[in-house]
């Protein structure tokens, strides 16, 4: 209850900020949780890879080393044998550990191959900036954080669907948005540059700088609103699959059947 109560007057705090332009947007707040959960899956994809490599390796060299090490024994027992010296076990034995050793070195060592370097995972890009109200560029960051929320949100729906067209969207969404979010960026400096120097030359240069950079934003969320009509139309595509009647009129019939079945055994 108090957990509860707690996390809704933190929601209002953020409401609040957000809607006095003092802190970050709810979208914002959005992007940045989903950045940081992509960030600790990716951070746990290469410790996993990491971690295996090092056991193929450890198989690899300890394998390795145990086969020279029991097969020079057994050496030195064979030898030792001809030479008539007292010999404590068989050699066989060392041989046949020998033999095992590698056998998992060279086991190690094709997993190891195969396993190949660290996987290439795609650049993540975080959330844009806050903007103050009233900032020139306002409406546009928010606009952007709203559509990359929405675009985020489709990519599971769509990856179940056709796992292509989901991933493809993910790629498109990664690669656009590293610029458009600069663009958010160079909107806050310049934003910063006019509340710092009021009336200067400086601040009227970044008045107009930030109205071409707003301007380029704005582009860049309408080639946004058109991927996410896409995605929308693709949603509403056919599946590929059998439909629903089709997958369920066997077991319909079934069940009619027995329950009819029944019926005349009742009657008998």
């Amino acid at each position: 209850m108090i957990e509860q109560r707690v996390a809704q007057g933190v929601d209002l705090v953020d409401s609040f900020l957000a809607v006095t332009g003092r802190g970050p947007h709810k979208s914002t707040k959005v992007l940045a949780d989903e950045h940081r959960r992509a960030v600790a899956a990716q951070r746990r994809t290469i410790m996993r890879h990491r971690s295996r490599r090092a056991a193929l390796r450890s198989q690899s060299v300890g394998g390795a080393v145990t086969a020279g090490v029991t097969g020079s024994i057994g050496v030195i027992d064979v030898l030792a044998g001809l030479a008539g010296s007292f010999v404590p076990g068989p050699a066989w034995a060392w041989f046949g550990a020998a033999a095992l050793g590698v056998v998992v070195s060279v086991r190690g060592t094709r997993r190891l191959r195969a396993l190949g370097a660290e996987p290439e995972l795609p650049a993540l890009v975080g959330p844009p900036p806050t903007l103050r109200r009233g900032a020139i560029g306002f409406a546009e960051v928010a606009r952007f954080s709203a559509v990359r929320v929405q675009v985020m949100t489709l990519v599971p729906s769509i990856e179940r669907l056709y796992p292509g067209a989901g991933l493809e969207l993910h790629s498109a969404d990664a690669e656009a948005a590293a610029p458009l979010t600069a663009l958010c960026e160079r909107l806050r400096v310049l934003d910063d540059l006019q509340r710092e120097l009021p009336g200067s030359a400086a601040a009227a240069s970044a008045t107009s700088a930030a109205e071409v950079v707003r301007v380029r934003l704005a582009q860049g969320c309408s080639t946004y609103d058109a991927l996410l009509a896409a995605s929308a139309t693709l949603l509403a595509s056919p599946d590929l699959d059998r439909r629903t009647p089709d997958v369920l009129a066997p077991a319909i019939d079934a069940m009619l059947a027995y329950a009819h079945g029944l019926q005349r055994a009742a009657d008998l």
